[in-house]
């Protein structure tokens, strides 16, 4: 039995569980609670069928997966859910992925990082108009020339039309490298799925810090750093030091690419300029 309380998943439990918690005070009336074969969540106190426990010595029961509020049956309205299962990461991320399921498709995950991190850059990008709109010496062109109202728009609103795709892409190619930098280190013990939901939900919640004016972006990117080391090592059930190199060499081979890109554009265009008339 699934028990909800405040929209926050309490975890999953037997029947006896159950009747034990609402004995001692751990589960209320109100919780709801949801099991296979029910077509909607209903208050605990609505389960007349409970064992009687008033006797009964409850065995403790092995810890299960948990479903995080986003892959709950019915998680509910989109930012009540979004916002629950962002809670439930950034303030418990090792319990969080240590018991999240680490199998149930792609779907969820990616809707949530997607989404989430889709509004939240939407409102980072709006405090850039704001700053270009009070000094737009901010964002000056070649030579210290000032880009117009109209560009410095349409260059804004290009970004959020085509983040969606971007951020699409760009967590699969992402997830791919790490998993594969896992492998060398021996860290990735379990399938590429698992470590793409884990990048997903790290970085969906971590996007909300983007909310913060002026520094919001920056923390955001260092927090993304430590919630996806938490979430790699949770969900792999492998040692800290794996996902922290593992990370470490996805960078290295990042800023490997960017300078070799420079070079060559450079050498490029170097020959170009050699080759035009004085």
């Amino acid at each position: 039995m699934h028990i909800n309380r405040n929209r926050q998943s309490l975890g999953q439990f037997s029947d006896e569980e159950v009747a034990e918690g609402l004995k001692s005070g751990r589960f209320l009336p109100s919780d709801l609670a949801w099991q296979e074969g029910m077509d909607a969540w209903q208050p605990l106190s609505s389960f007349s069928d409970l064992p009687d426990v008033s006797h009964a010595e409850i065995p403790k029961a092995p810890a299960t997966d948990v479903l995080p509020t986003w892959e709950a049956p019915e998680p509910g309205p989109f930012f009540p859910a979004a916002w629950a299962s962002a809670k439930e990461i950034l303030s418990t991320p090792a319990e969080t992925f240590r018991r999240m399921p680490g199998s149930g498709g792609f779907a969820k995950p990616l809707k949530f990082y997607i989404l989430v991190t889709w509004l939240t850059s939407a409102v980072a990008v709006m405090y850039q108009m704001v700053a270009a709109a009070i000094n737009p010496a901010l964002f000056s062109g070649p030579q210290g020339t000032n880009l117009s109202q109209a560009v410095l728009l349409s260059i804004f609103a290009g970004a959020i039309v085509l983040m969606p795709l971007l951020l699409l892409v760009g967590v699969f190619f992402s997830a791919a490298l790490v998993h594969g930098a896992l492998l060398m280190v021996g860290g990735a013990r379990k399938p590429f799925e698992v470590t793409l939901r884990a990048l997903c939900y790290a970085g969906g919640a971590t996007s909300v810090i983007q909310l913060v004016p002026l520094c919001g972006g920056w923390v955001s990117s260092l927090a993304w750093l430590v919630y996806s080391v938490i979430a790699l090592k949770e969900s792999h059930s492998t040692d800290l030091w794996r996902p922290i190199v593992a990370l470490l060499l996805v960078g290295l081979l990042c800023c490997g690419a960017v300078f070799a890109l420079a070079v060559v554009t450079a050498a490029a265009a170097g020959a170009a300029t050699g080759t035009l008339p004085k």
